[in-house]
Parts: C-alpha cells; sequence; structure tokens
C-alpha cells in the first residue's frame, strides 16, 4: 500500500530544491535535434496516373473576385474606347461655348426713350439647334429690383438653326433710371441639341447706361432733426423730355413715425399722391412737404419717392417707377427738451372728473453743451372744454388772448442766462368748462396743452434757438356718469313698529352726459334684517337679488350721451320689506348699504366708479313723511 504521504514529501523535496543554490535542473534525459527536411516544389501541375490534372480547386470566393476584376477591365478598355470614338466624332457634339449671342445697339440711352437693339445668333458647332427660341428680358422702370419688377418680350420660336448658320433678330426696349445708372438687358436662347429632347440655355447680358432720365427728382430737407418737431421737406421735379406718359403721378411713402401735417399743393388723393399732368420742361413742380417725426433717440426714418404710371387696378399705387429717391433722416436728442408731469406721472394723454381743477407740471432741461440766455417757456392750452378764466400760473404770464402761459427772464429770472445742462419745473393748473348732458352737450370733452422752448445760444450768433411743440398732451374729461337713490313709503306700518312689517320702495336713477359708458353696473347689499320685495311693475333693465352675498344687482351694460336727459331715461325700483326688532326701537334703520355705480368711460377709456350713501327710513323725499316717522317705535 502507497504511503499517503509519499506525494506530500515529493512537494517539500522541490521546495528545498528551489530555494538550494546547488540544485540542478538537469535532468539525465537527453532530448533530440531538429533536422531540416527539403521540399521538392514542381514547376507545373502533377497529372495523376491517368493522366488527368490533379485537383487543385480553389475557394469559390476566390473565382468570383477574378471574374469581378476581369469584368472591370474589360468596361474600362470599353470606355476608353468610346470616349475616342466620341472625340473623332466631336464635330457632330452640340456646345453652347460654340454659340455666340451678339447685341447691336447703343450702350447708352435717354430714359423713356426706345433703344432699338439688332441680336445675332451664330451657331459654330457641327450639329443643327432644333426647337430654338429667344426670349428677352429687361426692368420695367427704375427699379432695382431684378426678380418681380421685369417685362419679358414675347418668346420669339426661331426653329432651326443649321450648323454654321447665323440668325439676326431686330427688337425695342423701353429704360427707365437715374441718369448714370446701368441697366441690364437679358437675352437668352432656348434651344434642343440634333437629336436630344433635353433643353438647353445661352444666356448673356447687355449693360445699358441711363444717359438721363425723363424725369428728375431732388428732395431738400433736414437729415437730422428731434422727435415731435416740425419738419419741411422740399420736392422739385423737373420734365427732362417728353411726359412718357398722360397718366404719370408721383407717390410719396411715409415712415411710420410721420405724422402728416400739410402739403402745397395740396395731394390729389390721400396724403400722397400728386397728378404730373402739368408738368413740363418749362415749368417744374415744386411740392412742400411738412410735418414731424416719431421715435427714439437714434432711429432713422426714410422718405422714398416714386414718380411712374399709374397703375389700372389701383390709382394709389405706381405701376411702371420713371425714377425714385430717398431721403433718411435720424432722429437725435433734442437740444432744448420738455415735458408735462401730473400727480408725478410723464404721459400723453390724462383724465380728470368733470369740472375738477387739473394741476399740471412742466419739467425743461438745456442739453446743448453751452449755455442759453433770454430762455422762454411757453404752454399753449386749448380744447372744447377749455376755461381761459380759470387758469393759475404762480411764476408765469397768462395771455388770455392766445392763450399762452409765458415764462421768461421778466418773470423768472433764472432764465436769464440757462447753464449747459440746467433744468426746472414750472408749475400752473386750470379748471375745465364743467359738461353737462342735454342738447348742448360738449361731445368728447379735452383740453389740448403743447410746449415750446426757445434760448440765444452765442456760439450760433445773435439769433435764437427753438425747439416748438416739443412735447403735446391731451386732458380728456370723464363724462358725468351718475345715479340717483331714493326710497318711499309703500304700505305697513308707518313710523316703522318693532315686529311689524313695512314695506318700502326704492328707486335708481341713471345720468349721463357727454360720453358714451359701457360695461355699467350697480350695486348694494341689503342689511341683515331686511327682505327682498322684488321688482316694482314691468322693467326690461336686467336687476337680480343674490340670497348669498345679499346683494342687489343691476347691470345696466351701456349707458347712451345724455342719458336721464331729455327721453333717453334709465330707470327702476324694486320694493324692501323692513320687520324690525325690538332692539331697534328708537332706532333709525337703514334700508340698503352705499350704492356703487361703475364702468368704463368710452372715451377717456378710463373707469368710473360713482358711490352714493346708504338709504334708511329717513325718507325726507316722501311727501308723507314726517320728522319721527323714521324711527323705530314699539
Amino acid at each position: 500500500m502507497r504511503d499517503p504521504n509519499e506525494s506530500l514529501h515529493k512537494i517539500e523535496d522541490i521546495k528545498r530544491h528551489l530555494y538550494d543554490r546547488d540544485y540542478s535542473s538537469v535532468t539525465g534525459h537527453k532530448e533530440g535535434y531538429l533536422h531540416p527536411v527539403r521540399h521538392e516544389v514542381p514547376d507545373a501541375w502533377a497529372e495523376s496516373s491517368s493522366g488527368a490534372p490533379a485537383d487543385t480547386s480553389k475557394p469559390r470566393a476566390s473565382t468570383l473576385l477574378k471574374n469581378f476584376f476581369m469584368l472591370a477591365i474589360i468596361f474600362l478598355i470599353g470606355a476608353i474606347v468610346f470616349g475616342v470614338v466620341m472625340l473623332s466624332k466631336g464635330p457632330d457634339v452640340v456646345s453652347s461655348d460654340k454659340i455666340d449671342i451678339t447685341v447691336l445697339g447703343n450702350a447708352f440711352t435717354e430714359g423713356g426713350e426706345e433703344l432699338p437693339l439688332q441680336i445675332e445668333i451664330v451657331n459654330n458647332n457641327s450639329a443643327k439647334l432644333e426647337l430654338a427660341s429667344m426670349v428677352i428680358e429687361y426692368p420695367r422702370g427704375a427699379s432695382s429690383d431684378m426678380t418681380t419688377d421685369m417685362i419679358r418680350i414675347p418668346r420669339d420660336s426661331i426653329g432651326t438653326i443649321e450648323a454654321g448658320a447665323r440668325i439676326e433678330k431686330n427688337t425695342k426696349v423701353v429704360l427707365y433710371g437715374d441718369q448714370g445708372s446701368v441697366k441690364n438687358i437679358t437675352i437668352k436662347l432656348e434651344y434642343h441639341p440634333e437629336g436630344s429632347n433635353a433643353t438647353f440655355t445661352k444666356e448673356v447680358l447687355y449693360p445699358v447706361t441711363i444717359s438721363s432720365a425723363p424725369i428728375s427728382l431732388t428732395m431738400d430737407g433736414p437729415t437730422t432733426t428731434s422727435a415731435n418737431q416740425e419738419v419741411a421737406f422740399s420736392i422739385k421735379v423737373s420734365l427732362n423730355t417728353t411726359l412718357p406718359s398722360t397718366n404719370a403721378l408721383l407717390k410719396v411713402d411715409y415712415p411710420s413715425g410721420f405724422i402728416f401735417e400739410s402739403a402745397t399743393p395740396s395731394p390729389i388723393k390721400g396724403k400722397s399722391i400728386w397728378a404730373l399732368d402739368t408738368l413740363t420742361q418749362a415749368t417744374p413742380l415744386l411740392i412742400t412737404l411738412k410735418g414731424r417725426m416719431m421715435g427714439q433717440d437714434g432711429d432713422e426714418q426714410a422718405l422714398h419717392v416714386y414718380v411712374g404710371t399709374t397703375n389700372p387696378s389701383d390709382a394709389s399705387l405706381v405701376d411702371v417707377v420713371y425714377n425714385s429717391l430717398l431721403h433718411t433722416v435720424s432722429l437725435q436728442k433734442p437740444f432744448l427738451d420738455a415735458k408735462f408731469i401730473s400727480r408725478g406721472e410723464i404721459a400723453q394723454v390724462y383724465a380728470i372728473a368733470n369740472g375738477k381743477q387739473m394741476d399740471m407740471e412742466v419739467a425743461w432741461a438745456n442739453n446743448l453743451p453751452t449755455k442759453l440766455s433770454d430762455v422762454e417757456l411757453r404752454v399753449h392750452l386749448d380744447g372744447n372744454v377749455f376755461d381761459k378764466t380759470a387758469v393759475s400760473s404762480p411764476t408765469g404770464f397768462y395771455d388770455s388772448l392766445s392763450g399762452d402761459i409765458i415764462w421768461n427772464k421778466s418773470t423768472y429770472p433764472a432764465f436769464a442766462t440757462v447753464p449747459p445742462g440746467g433744468k426746472g419745473s414750472m408749475v400752473f393748473s386750470f379748471t375745465p368748462i364743467a359738461t353737462f348732458g342735454g342738447v348742448n352737450a360738449i361731445a368728447n370733452p379735452q383740453v389740448a396743452l403743447t410746449v415750446s422752448l426757445k434760448g440765444r445760444d452765442a456760439s450760433q450768433g445773435s439769433g435764437f434757438i427753438e425747439a416748438k411743440n416739443l412735447n403735446e398732451t391731451i386732458v380728456k374729461i370723464f363724462s358725468d356718469f351718475q345715479i340717483a337713490t331714493n326710497a318711499r313709503y309703500a304700505s305697513g306700518a308707518f313710523p316703522p313698529k318693532a315686529e311689524t312689517e313695512t314695506a318700502y320702495n326704492i328707486t335708481w336713477t341713471l345720468s349721463n352726459s357727454t360720453n358714451q359708458i359701457s360695461n355699467a353696473e350697480v350695486r348694494t347689499v341689503l342689511p341683515l334684517y331686511i327682505k327682498w320685495g322684488g321688482v316694482v311693475g314691468s322693467t326690461a333693465e336686467n336687476i337680480s337679488y343674490n340670497d348669498v352675498t345679499r346683494e342687489v344687482i343691476w347691470r345696466v351694460g351701456t349707458a347712451r350721451v345724455n342719458t336721464g336727459f331729455g327721453t333717453s331715461n334709465r330707470e327702476l325700483s324694486f320694493k324692501l320689506l323692513l320687520k324690525p326688532s325690538l332692539s331697534q326701537v328708537g332706532s333709525i334703520p337703514q334700508l340698503t348699504k352705499e350704492t356703487v355705480l361703475t364702468g368704463t368711460d368710452s372715451f377717456t377709456t378710463k373707469d368710473i366708479k360713482t358711490t352714493r350713501p346708504g338709504l334708511s327710513t329717513r325718507i325726507e323725499g316722501d311727501p308723507n313723511f314726517k320728522s319721527g316717522f323714521e324711527r323705530v317705535i314699539k
């Protein structure tokens, strides 16, 4: 039997030998040596004993790759042969480079005059051109838009152009534009190469310089201005040749920030169209425009002037443009500045209640880098409810003849000299005429205010520099929209008695003066001890009672001008029931809490709110009422 510890002993022996420096791993077993073996490779396939070649087949993928490579070589050789053949057959291939299009004509023309052109087409190819046609395009007017504003002469069908043939065509064009401008005439030859259905195009451009425009335009006017300052532009229209059309017109396109004020002569249509039928070479047309530019500091706005023929479908449009010009104006910060302020608010439109005083402030500033002397500030007041007897200014002089409040060095000594960047403010007040309804009611009541400032700048000479109408403000007046509330005894105990019911009729009556009111509504709340008794009589008005909120609501809707005056009345009545408690003996019970009237003034676009005190049993408007009948008795 084998000793189980034998293996363990061998492992321990190996460990000892591993760390023994005298141990040698060479054993007594001796390995053999490798010797080279030669193999003979024949130069040809060996034949089998039967005389057939030995089976040397390769994988199928290698065979497919070899076949593909052979096909590629064959295709390449075929392409080379085809190219050589085509080159040798070159004279039969059509090339656009061998088609010459020559334009014979004047390279200069007067705008609006007919320009005759002779177009020569030469086919230098050895093959003919089939189904050939010629298309000519040129600018319709003076506009530079080469995509939409073009005239296309009807297509000229030429047919077949034989190899080496020469074709001549004659045409006429009419060009417009500024003197010295260049207009391109486009000539296109469309054709099919012989034996092909494909369409090819040969295109050339013929530039023509406009030697003179039929109508010349010039404009004089400022290139910089301040916002809201009056500006004037002078447009001169001169005829250089004969008028191309009897229905010629001039149109001015204004920028969005331009406010048109006047023109001499007046336009024939709207604010921007003038007829040119009176224009001759001896009598040019001079148009003077006045207006104001609105915008922010740094904005650029442009006026675009066109002359041309009237569009047949719209007389306010230019069909063919003979000439045009563009005038650009830059807005800059005004050298003198003034603005209106009311209740700390700067606005273009203010609104106040009818008959109320309006307190205003005008803040001014010198924005120049130099001082000003003899400064004068003017505020002009005007409007359909302006009361020239109700104007007040502590430091200014009010001239009732002109409607101006004037501040200068005599009324305000600081205006003798104002340093660079100097600023200040003036106060004044006015009370508009109270408006009431009726036949003579004033519609859309308002007061208009404008402010102007001027001063002497020593660096500019002895004259004044002036900024007119620096700011404009409108003060609109609310319509006098009111409600009258009334209570009368209806039935029951009178005076009211504890634990006994008394009925009262409540009447609401509306009045409205000068402006239409929308979304009008009347509301009141009933005390806890009051009961709703319903509407008295028949009415078309929308009135309701809410049991939860105890509100009585009259949805008036629209209240027209002069409501409550004459035949236009809005009124309704409803009943309230009072049954006082013993705890109310000796008191004067309320029938309703305060009545609130609301609506939107259509002219001022502001909301209106009017309140009336609550009603009680002190019904002094009732003829049956006596003193003491307002208190609850036992």
